[in-house]
């Protein structure tokens, strides 16, 4: 019966714990093993009242055009309400300057290559769509104050480029820098 009384804490003290290392494991182990590939960014705000500071970024392969999309994700916007989000694969490919672009968006999950996981917005009029946005959970970058300022300022004269490693199709932002 003493046991029992000593054990019911420890489980209650053990489940919130798990969950914390369950919710961190992969984008540990995306940092710790994940290829790291360049991606275009263009940042947008570096302070936040709640937050704190960061840069807050876009990336080119946010941005599609309607004929980077796989035929099916196209026939599944008539099923689906204006404005939910899809989950897509977007297939990347390396460009002659060491970044990559977005070569395909599909339903299916690639078998071999560069892709990253994304969340695709269905547009009110797919016709008149001229790009449709994709989100990767990529948008902000921690830094102090002053940080955060600077790469703002420099990534104005020259493009930003965010190092991102990724496994799996997860994607983990590690670095910003203003080549």
């Amino acid at each position: 019966m003493k046991n029992k009384r000593l054990f019911q804490p420890l489980i209650v003290f053990f489940i919130p714990v798990l969950i914390l290392l369950v919710l961190a494991t992969p984008p540990v182990w995306t940092t710790l093993t994940g290829e790291e590939i360049k991606l275009q960014t263009a940042p947008v705000d570096p302070t936040d009242l709640f937050r704190g500071n960061y840069v807050d970024l876009h990336y080119e392969i946010e941005s599609l055009k309607l004929s980077q999309l796989d035929d099916s994700i196209v026939s599944d916007f008539k099923r689906k309400n204006i404005g939910d989000y899809k989950k897509v694969y977007v297939r990347l490919k390396q460009d002659s300057d060491g970044l990559y672009k977005v070569d395909l968006v599909t339903k299916e999950k690639p078998s071999n290559g560069m892709y990253l996981n994304g969340k695709l917005e269905i547009p009110y009029e797919l016709k008149k769509a001229a790009t449709i946005q994709v989100r990767y959970g990529l948008d902000n970058y921690y830094a102090s104050e002053e940080k955060a300022k600077g790469m703002e300022t420099a990534a104005t004269i020259k493009p930003a480029v965010a190092l991102v490693k990724v496994k799996n199709g997860h994607a983990v932002l590690t670095k910003i820098t203003v080549e």
